[in-house]
This record gives structure tokens, C-alpha cells and sequence, in this order.
């Protein structure tokens, strides 16, 4: 067939709507993969109607992340072939400068060289039955061992880009295996993946927040002595303090990593975990704050504490989280706390997004499944 159903983004004022359009076809140095599940970020539906203004190219189908299997290779392709189960990546970056990238379906860049990718051929994302992709962008997956041994469905995978950003951020701090890493929040959909993620890189965590419950939960999931929660306080210094006890170490923890989401406003949460870090310690911010930040100027300066913005991942981050996922040591799905998956046609869209974005914590998913 020559068409294919896809979820078209007219204007941001309108719905999207399921259409029969033309199929993408191949070129020198893509690849066409047939989407069995993407991913949906709780905050999806913002981006769409513009509440959280995304530069996005209309018409487009928007997407996130997702599992495929490869339809068809472009003629330069060495190693992927038609029917091999993949993980595509939406981050995609310009070839003559890896600097300039978009998040293919859900944001364009903002400026115009990045604008240019998605204005082009990196238009029309995963919220349909194939999409087009850069073969860099595709990861190969064992599937005898991720669907057969370890027992995986095609929906936990699509958990693997959630834990994929805070793992972004813990591997350009170089987390180590036995340091301590803080993790604030630590009950949200990220925090709850950053948990996991930095057990399985080895490090002691404390995982802090305000729910007692979803602490005890968290606690409950990994059941390791390496995991140690703290419950948030509006006394800032209260916090700190907390911090350095459950570190267990006089000069304090060794990273600390803020995810502060969007609706915090004037937090001390940021200092807090700064102020709890040993000299030399790293701090990595990678939340969805919008305002101004305050440090404890003096304490970075004395302490030579170094701070550190990630925005997503590099191409070596995803090659090593699929051999930590494959090797059983990161796990995903019931395995890992998320107990409460949806899953929804292209026809089932606006009840997807809504779904999507009650999630509120970690342990619940949704996938769209074209």
C-alpha cells in the first residue's frame, strides 16, 4: 500500500485528526519503521494546544519516542533489515552540525538552523502507522531475550525512553558505582525512573519528595538498603540537614540531581540539595523549571561545586541503557513499579492524551499502539 494512517496537527486551536495520507518512502540514509507503540509524555496535549508553546511545524503528526520494526532500509544501510524490532529515537540532530537537533513530533528547536529539520523531512513523527527515520536514530533489540527471556511486552519498552533522560543527565556527571546521588523529586514520572536508573549504575540513592506514601513505595519496589528516602519539608535548611544524615558520609553526598517540575515556583529544594553536597560534588539540573534559579553562591565557590544543565541524551547513553536493560540490570515494567499501563488506538487519541496526563507519578504508562 501506498497510504498509510497518521494523526495530522492542523492548528493548535484544533484536535488532531486521523487521516489516510501518503506513505513515507525511503532515501540514502533513513529507514521507514512500522510503529507498534509510542510512547506519550503526560504533557503531550499541552505542547498540541499550545499551553506549553513548542515550535512545531503544521501541519505535522506529532510523535514521542517509540518501538518499531523496520519496513524498509535506505540503500546505504549496513545493518538493519526489514523486520528487526527497534527503538527510535525522536531526538534527531543535523548531520553537518550534531549540535543543532529537534525532538521529532513535539518540538522544533526554536531557532532556525534546528527549525530547518523539522520545516523539511523530519516533519511527520510516530502518531501513525510508519514513520521515517535517520538510521542513526534506530536501535537494534534482542528480542529473543528482551520479549522471550526477560518476558517483556512491546509496552515496557516503550519505558525505556523515561529512564533514558535522567540517565542522560547522571552520565555527564560520571556517576559512580557507590557514590551517593540525591534524587528531588524522586515521586514523579522521571524521578521514579531516575531512582532505577541510578541503583543500576551502582550508586547509593536518596530518593526524596513530599508523598510519604509514594516514598514507602519506591522503598517497597527495589527493596535494597541502597535506597534511602527523604520526606521534603517547606524548612529548607531542615532538608539539607536530612540530606547529609541519610548520605551517611561526614563531607555530604557526591551528586545531586534536581528535577524540579514546571509548577514549582521559588523553591529552596534547588540549594538544599547543593548545600548537601561534599566538596568538589556535581549538581545536574534537568527539570522543566521555567523561572529563575537561585544558588548558594558562596557554598559553590568554596566547595569548587560544579553545576551542570543536560537537555536529553547522547547516542552512546541509548546504546548503554539497552545493554542495561537487555543484561536484566536496569528493569522495566512491573519489575520496576509501573503496575498500570493504557493503551489506545490512533482512533483513541484525545482520550490517550487525557489519560496521559493524569499521570501524576511514577507507576502508571500509556502507549499509543497504530
Amino acid at each position: 500500500m501506498s497510504t498509510h494512517k497518521a494523526l495530522v496537527l492542523h492548528a493548535r486551536d484544533a484536535p488532531l485528526t486521523l487521516e489516510t495520507v501518503p506513505r513515507p518512502t525511503v532515501s540514502t540514509g533513513d529507514a521507514i519503521v512500522r510503529i507498534l507503540a509510542a510512547d506519550i509524555v503526560p504533557y503531550m496535549n499541552e505542547v498540541l494546544t499550545n499551553k506549553l508553546p513548542y515550535p512545531l511545524s503544521l501541519p505535522m503528526t506529532p510523535g514521542n519516542t517509540a518501538i518499531g520494526r523496520i519496513h524498509e532500509v535506505g540503500p546505504d544501510s549496513v545493518s538493519l533489515t526489514p523486520g528487526q524490532l527497534v527503538f527510535c529515537d525522536i531526538t534527531i540532530r543535523a548531520r553537518d552540525n550534531p549540535s543543532v537537533s529537534i525532538l521529532y513530533g513535539i518540538h522544533g528547536g526554536g531557532y532556525p538552523a534546528a527549525q530547518k529539520l523539522m520545516d523539511g523531512v523530519w516533519r511527520n513523527a510516530t502518531y501513525a502507522e510508519y514513520a521515517r527515520f535517520p538510521l542513526e536514530n534506530l536501535y537494534p533489540l534482542d528480542e529473543d531475550v528482551l520479549l522471550g527471556r526477560l518476558g517483556y511486552t512491546i509496552n515496557n519498552l516503550c519505558l525505556m525512553p523515561v529512564g533514558l533522560v535522567p540517565f542522560g543527565g547522571l552520565s555527564e556527571v560520571d556517576v559512580k558505582p557507590g557514590e551517593v546521588v540525591i534524587i528531588a523529586p524522586a515521586t514523579g514520572r522521571y524521578g521514579g525512573a531516575a531512582v532505577a536508573v541510578a541503583l543500576a549504575m551502582g550508586a547509593t540513592v536518596i530518593a526524596a519528595g513530599r508523598n510519604g506514601s509514594a516514598l514507602e513505595t519506591l522503598q517497597r519496589i527495589h527493596g535494597t538498603a541502597r535506597l534511602r528516602t527523604v520526606q521534603l519539608t517547606d524548612d529548607a535548611a531542615a532538608n539539607t540537614e536530612a540530606f547529609r544524615v541519610a548520605a551517611g558520609k561526614a563531607d555530604g553526598a557526591d551528586v545531586y540531581l534536581d528535577l524540579s517540575p514546571p509548577a514549582v515556583q521559588g523553591s529552596s529544594l534547588l540549594a538544599s540539595g547543593i548545600r548537601a553536597l561534599r566538596p568538589f560534588g556535581r549538581c545536574i539540573v534537568m527539570g522543566g523549571h521555567l523561572g529563575n534559579i537561585e544558588f548558594p553562591y558562596l557554598e559553590i565557590m568554596l566547595k569548587s561545586i560544579r553545576i551542570q544543565g543536560r537537555f536529553m541524551y547522547d547516542r552512546k547513553h541509548v546504546l548503554q541503557m539497552i545493554q542495561m536493560v537487555e543484561s536484566g540490570l536496569l528493569p522495566l515494567g512491573e519489575k520496576s513499579g509501573v503496575t498500570h499501563t493504557e493503551e489506545f488506538g490512533l482512533e483513541g487519541i484525545e482520550d490517550a492524551l487525557e489519560a496521559a496526563a493524569k499521570l501524576s507519578g511514577w507507576g502508571g504508562h500509556v502507549v499509543l499502539k497504530p
